[in-house]
């Protein structure tokens, strides 16, 4: 399902928010929340394309999809178009095995985010911290860096469309290949594309020198220009440290404030101390607080670790519901009048480590056709109530208690 919208200024944020441009950087928007729809828009988009493509996605899979996709990089390529692809080390491990020939023959420039696992990495920059000393924070730092990911679904197409959301490349998203297991997902295409900010996140991205840490007063002046760019912009970009935590600030603050609703579509949910108060918070105080989770996960012990947060909140006043048709993977969040789209999740990972991306829809037809697919999901879930909690088994409980010990490595 696809709904397109037609441009509208964008509304005041609230009080103490980030101050963003009158008008988005961006002509017309079109929401998806059906791989079908979005992938076949996007492979038209890209056999459109006439100067440049960037296509960035955490998750490549071999399959119907994948072969796809290569097929219209590869045909971009022939006429001319400057492609390059994007791929995370750790959510497509078998991508460079099984599509690298492919790819060279069609002379399609690729490169796999940090592809070492974790324990090499660490082995490797346990050599480059042999003259700094064992400090606490450097053995922190030793163990922490190989952990980064980039988990952002990213095409932008001539620098003029850019299509983001939480779709990766995998079949799992195509209702025509899955049928009713087609996972449950949101996307977003953007056209008459305006600012730099999406092209040189994906730069970023693609000059990343992990381990090698050279040319790294390029990379710094281009981040500073995409975290100045997306702070005046309704785009929400974690492309460093500090606007990670930015991000997890202003999320904090718009839970704190929200007044009337708080609205949260999240396949995984491990929240820290401060948002899972400020959520029971909001929901003593009279806002309307609905979370829609997964029943059903690709990652089970992701849900596990969020069971641990369902007696706090629900003694609270939230109403929690879990998402029964297929494997909930989409994310959107509402707060009163804020609306979030994007790759982002409420974990740990998400909003400390990885790289992500997100859009405020601009559009009034956009936040009510989210509003909309919210309601469709809710009836698509069944509502979690106390006497839901009280029968647990003892060994989901178990389960639960020792994920959460874990939440920071998912």
């Amino acid at each position: 399902m696809s709904i397109q919208t037609a441009p509208l200024p964008r509304q005041k944020p609230g009080t103490g928010f980030r101050p963003h441009l009158s008008v988005p950087p961006w002509k017309g928007e079109k929401l998806y929340f059906k791989g079908d729809d979005y992938f076949r828009d996007l492979l038209k988009s890209i056999e459109k394309s006439r100067i440049s493509l960037d296509f960035e996605s955490y998750i490549f899979e071999p399959g119907h999809l994948g072969d796809r996709v290569l097929l219209a990089l590869s045909r971009a390529v022939r006429r001319g178009v400057r492609v390059r692809l994007l791929v995370d080390g750790v959510g497509s491990p078998d991508f460079a095995s099984h599509y690298g020939s492919r790819l060279e023959k069609a002379r399609i420039p690729f490169k796999v985010y940090r592809s070492w696992p974790v324990f090499f990495s660490t082995a490797f920059r346990l050599f480059r911290f042999k003259r700094l000393g064992l400090s606490f924070r450097n053995i922190h730092s030793l163990f922490n860096g190989g952990k980064h990911r980039d988990h952002r679904k990213l095409c932008v197409v001539d620098g003029k469309q850019v299509w983001i959301g939480s779709f990766n490349v995998s079949d799992w998203h195509m209702e025509k290949i899955k049928g009713r297991e087609a996972w449950r997902d949101t996307g977003m295409g953007l056209s008459g594309v305006t600012t730099y900010v999406f092209r040189l996140a994906f730069l970023i991205a693609w000059e990343d020198t992990w381990p090698n840490r050279r040319r790294r007063k390029y990379r710094s002046l281009m981040k500073r220009w995409v975290a100045r760019e997306s702070m005046r912009n309704p785009i929400r970009l974690t492309v460093t440290r500090r606007l990670r935590i930015l991000f997890r600030k202003e999320l904090l603050a718009r839970f704190q404030s929200a007044q009337k609703r708080i609205w949260c579509l999240a396949p995984y949910f491990i929240p820290n101390h401060a948002m899972v108060k400020a959520l029971a918070d909001a929901a003593r105080r009279g806002c309307d607080v609905r979370l829609i989770l997964p029943g059903r996960s690709d990652v089970p012990m992701v849900r596990w670790a969020s069971l641990s947060f369902y007696p706090a909140l629900l003694r609270a006043g939230c109403r929690l519901f879990e998402y029964q048709k297929s494997v909930l993977h989409g994310k959107t969040l509402f707060m009163d009048s804020w609306v979030l789209v994007g790759s982002s999740n409420l974990d740990q990972r998400s909003l400390r480590k990885d790289l992500e991306i997100n859009v405020e829809p601009q559009a009034l037809k956009s936040v009510k056709a989210l509003e909309l697919q919210f309601q469709r999901d809710l009836a698509q879930s069944d509502e979690v109530i106390q006497t839901d909690l009280d029968h647990r088994p003892l060994r989901i409980r178990l389960l639960s208690w020792f994920f959460l010990r874990f939440r920071f490595w998912f």
